[in-house]
């Protein structure tokens, strides 16, 4: 079924992510890298941010993680995020986002975080509010390749 109203919802979300990525700072001092089986579990940096948690295991990890959470500050899309060793995101969605909406929202995450954390290998996870894995998104910095695969 169609839905206008839907579809302007998501465009206007995904030119924000696009508009304001170059704006994310990467300043700050780093702390230590976190490790650990849960890829949702709190970084040393930040904390509840906007109704959600964001945080990283680098200050500038956690800074990312705030910036993802003020493109949604509804959270109709994201309620969490985390960033790992300045290369991995992972965020929570909520159910009622599509497959479509997801892909679009990986791939623009990605885009941000390649931006603020150039010449890196990156990747981006959706994660159920379960926490089981819903897709992932690579990033290559030498192609410039985003590819976003769904786990089921």
């Amino acid at each position: 079924m169609f839905h206008p109203q839907k579809i302007v919802t998501v465009i206007a979300f995904l030119l924000l992510i696009l508009l304001t990525a170059v704006g994310c700072s990467t300043s700050g001092a780093t702390g230590t890298t976190s490790t650990g089986t849960n890829p949702l579990a709190p970084g040393q940096y930040g904390g509840s941010y906007a109704g959600g948690t964001a945080t990283g295991d680098t200050q500038e990890g956690a800074q990312f993680a705030q910036w993802v959470l003020q493109q949604d500050p509804q959270h109709q899309y994201i309620t969490d995020a985390v960033v790992r060793n300045d290369q991995v995101l992972g965020v929570k969605v909520n159910p009622n986002v599509t497959k479509a909406d997801v892909q679009k929202l990986l791939v623009s995450l990605t885009q941000g975080m390649a931006k603020t954390f150039p010449g890196k290998s990156l990747q981006v996870n959706a994660f159920y509010q379960s926490g089981d894995k819903l897709a992932e998104a690579t990033y290559d910095p030498n192609s410039g390749q985003i590819n976003v695969q769904f786990t089921q």
